[in-house]
């Protein structure tokens, strides 16, 4: 019997008593799969149960795996729901889908009539659908459906947070997990980590002669590179490689967790982290990488990038080892690292663009989300970025109250972008144009490595949209043909995944009462494209046709292959950071081009000119700079070397003050009188001299860039006399007489005074120098002593002191001792 049993009793008098609770069972102990039956089996339930997953792969093949357990086929008593599948029929009572299918529901049907159950399964993965579906339904159970039964559950997830939240008993079941040897790469090895992963699974099947390997890698990339890697010498083990990930078709994926005749080397997303069970399992091959989604305050949108793995998802990956037999699990990263992971992963919604969520709270009627219940509420800044993301959409009117065009983008299963996008679009009779172009928005890229070789597009219609329209018709002209598509530079599968989006999108705008008629001309379509992204508006900057200026003055590059390369003005739908470092660059992607016109007509006030002063890079020199603009951004600017003076003068000393450009002439002298005229000032209150400091610095450099308009009039310009201009004769005076820059010695030595912040002054000098000289010689009009610091005939010291008098009384007969007889030759007394 499954560990989850030892509950069953415990779990139907939790249902009984308050219709919540939560369920802490770990890995193997059969939760997923056995707590939907146990409840439909409890006669509690007048209605359906549903399962909540974090992925589709999982609703999918849980739903079969259950509907088999129960003797049935799926979409019968068990079925599935997801954005572009579904099993389900009047007779299906247990329903697996995402959270994010149920969020939709719940816009639509509140109250959820059709359901007395939900089970909030994998919890501990933090979606942000999670969250919200949870403070929904907790609000639902309080208010009209007292009735409805709540269900979380997690292996991993502080589990004592969510029963706090719902005030519900916690339920903790054992597991039947098999120990897992746990190994690490101590030794840091500099290639790619497909490289070193197909080396462990290499060495791991020479050495284990029993069990399937699965490998986890971040992205579909990583996976096909680490196959290919592997394709090495895969013939000579008999090793099946199959990859395995969410955008995969049916096929592929069951093929990954279904039976082989050959010893499968499964290479797997962290889709196969929690949820599916694969059998024959027994070893584990961890990158310790994963894709994660997080909103960059700086573009305002979600950026899909590389991170670290958890503690708790490394172990959950190191259980898949263990669900069937002992196993192994290979962590390519050391011992060291894993103790620098971080314990749980961010929950997603304290680190993703919120304004899909906010529109939703916004339509069920929290017009502060703020106010909204959370498990664990988001940054207000990230609140705050939503709000006006919705606002410039037209989402919402001054008053922060969803406006007619927001309660219509609710309707539509999409980012709020894009389904502003085809909200504009229906109007201008370009919506199924619109939707073709939302679904590549949302989908993966049709284009493989080769970036679609075999591809053109219309000269005339400069857009990445325009030259992918033209692949999707190529694909479908051969029946979506795999190696076809693939001679093309096309993924034949998510050909096929656009086409089904797009009309997925389409019917909703249908459903919505949206017109979905028109001839669909491109200029419309791309108007709806600038109305949805205002604020990615880019104007070219270089020869080249790379290198693009954002609006906000983010400067990023778009590929040459782009089909709006070159092109004056362009809306680029993505902006991805590549890289790490200081080799980070921004690089954008579905680019079309556009017109200021354009833009004049959907935001009238907002294209305007200017005239302004810019600062020429490549030739260090001040120019003039007229054009238009569009919300501070400059498109097609006109340069000439005639500046207004001041203007000039302003920018150089600005830039010379930053640290940008630096004077030769702004030497150590320059800086030694600083810091003298600083230590007298310090010294004398009362006499009011100035202290050099970023005011009056900037007084100086303006005079002297006077009549310059380039660095090279300013490079090499003495300075000094400029910066001791700046005092009044009296004060050069006063500062030259109570700061001298040597003190006369006995010996004739002149003794170099260093002057630092605070008034301290300090001098360096051999012990022989300062025969004769009794007391501590003093500056500041003899108020203030010099720190010596008494040097050996090496030259290093061997006291520091601001009593000279004591040093000789007390210390010297002991140095004096030691150093002669290291140094006879020289002078002792």
């Amino acid at each position: 019997m499954l560990p989850i049993y030892e509950i069953s009793e415990a779990l139907t008098a939790a249902m009984t008593a308050g219709n919540r609770a939560v369920i802490s069972a770990p890995t193997g102990s059969g939760k997923t799969t056995q707590v939907p039956q146990m409840l439909l089996q409890s006669g509690l339930l007048e209605h359906g149960i549903v399962v909540l997953q974090p992925r589709r792969l999982a609703c999918r093949l849980l739903a079969r795996r259950v509907a088999a357990e129960m003797g049935c086929n799926t979409g019968e008593q068990v079925g599935y729901r997801t954005r572009h599948d579904s099993k389900v029929s009047a007779a299906t009572r247990i329903s697996f889908m995402t959270e994010g299918f149920l969020l939709r529901l719940l816009l639509g049907e509140p109250d959820l009539p059709q359901f007395s159950a939900v089970i909030l399964d994998e919890f501990h993965e933090r979606h942000l659908g999670g969250d919200i579906v949870l403070a929904l339904l907790k609000q639902l159970q309080e208010s009209s459906r007292p009735d409805l039964k709540i269900l979380v559950m997690s292996a991993t997830l502080d589990t004592g947070l969510v029963a706090g939240y719902l005030d519900c008993p916690l339920l903790e079941a054992g597991g039947r997990l098999h120990p897992v040897d746990v190994s690490y790469q101590d030794a840091p090895v500099e290639q790619p980590v497909w490289t070193s992963a197909a080396r462990a699974v290499r060495d791991l099947v020479g050495i284990e002669s029993e069990g399937d390997v699965l490998v986890f890698m971040p992205g579909a990339y990583e996976i096909r590179r680490t196959i290919e890697e592997c394709g090495r010498f895969a013939a000579t083990k008999s090793l099946a490689l199959l990859p395995l990930y969410a955008d995969l078709p049916a096929a592929a994926q069951d093929a990954a967790v279904g039976p082989n005749s050959r010893r499968k080397v499964i290479v797997s997303t962290n889709v196969a982290e929690t949820s599916i069970t694969i059998e024959g399992v027994r070893h584990v091959v961890d990158s310790g990488q994963v894709k994660v989604h997080r909103f960059d305050t700086r573009r305002g949108m979600n950026v899909l990038s590389l991170a670290r793995v958890s503690r708790s998802s490394a172990d959950q990956r190191a259980g898949r080892a263990g669900r069937t037999a002992p196993g192994t699990c290979l962590r390519l990263w050391s011992r060291h690292e894993q103790g620098r992971k971080a314990k749980d992963e961010v929950p997603e919604v304290q680190r993703l663009d919120l304004s899909e969520t906010v529109l939703h709270l916004g339509f069920l009627g929290f017009r502060e989300a703020a106010e909204f219940p959370w498990l664990q509420p988001p940054s207000a800044e990230s609140l705050t970025g939503a709000k006006a993301l919705l606002a410039s959409l037209g989402a919402t009117d001054d008053a922060g109250a969803l406006s007619t065009t927001g309660k219509a983008m609710v309707g539509l299963p999409m980012h709020p972008r894009l389904s502003r996008m085809l909200i504009e679009a229906s109007k201008r009779g370009a919506a199924k144009r619109a939707a073709l172009w939302a679904a590549l928005v949302s989908e993966r890229d049709l284009l493989t490595g080769s970036r679609g070789s075999g591809i053109s597009h219309d000269a005339e219609e400069r857009s990445d949209f325009a030259a992918l329209e033209n692949a999707l018709h190529a694909a479908r002209s051969v029946s979506y043909d795999r190696r076809k598509c693939a001679d093309m530079g096309l993924s034949a599968s998510a050909c096929r995944q656009v086409e089904r989006t797009s009309k997925l999108f389409l019917s909703a705008c249908r459903k919505a009462g949206l017109d979905t008629g028109g001839k669909d001309r491109f200029e419309d379509a791309v108007k709806s494209l600038l109305v949805a992204y205002p604020d990615h508006v880019a104007a070219l900057r270089s020869k080249d046709h790379r290198v693009y200026e954002l609006v906000g003055g983010r400067r990023c590059t778009l590929p040459a292959h782009s089909a709006a390369a070159g092109a004056e003005l362009i809306v680029p739908v993505e902006v991805e950071d590549r890289g790490t470092g200081k080799g980070m660059k921004a690089v954008l992607s579905l680019a079309t081009e556009v017109t200021l016109g354009w833009l004049d007509e959907l935001f009238p006030g907002s294209v305007g000119e200017t005239a302004d002063v810019v600062w020429d890079e490549e030739r260090q020199r001040v120019n003039s700079m007229s054009g238009a603009t569009f919300e501070g951004l400059v498109v097609a600017p006109r340069f000439s070397t005639r500046v207004d003076a001041a203007a000039a003068e302003a920018m150089l000393a600005g830039k010379v003050m930053s640290g940008e450009l630096r004077l030769a002439g702004w030497d150590d002298k320059v800086e030694a009188w600083i810091e003298r005229t600083r230590c007298v000032a310090a010294w004398f209150p009362e006499k009011g001299l100035l202290t050099y400091d970023d005011d009056d610095k900037n007084v100086i450099l303006l005079a002297l860039c006077k009549g310059a308009t380039a660095y090279a009039h300013i490079r090499k310009t003495p300075c000094l006399g400029e910066v001791k201009n700046a005092l009044s004769w009296g004060d050069r005076e006063f500062v030259e007489k109570m700061a001298p820059e040597r003190v006369q010695l006995p010996r004739g030595y002149r003794m170099k005074i260093r002057y630092e912040a605070g008034g301290r002054a300090i001098g360096r000098a051999k012990i022989q120098d300062l025969y004769g000289l009794d007391e501590t010689p003093k500056v500041g009009g003899g108020r203030h002593p010099v720190l010596l610091e008494i040097l050996a005939p090496n030259f290093r010291p061997v006291q520091t002191t601001d009593d000279l008098a004591g040093f000789w009384n007390n210390l010297y007969p002991e140095v004096r001792k030691q150093l002669s007889r290291r140094y006879p030759k020289h002078e002792w007394r």
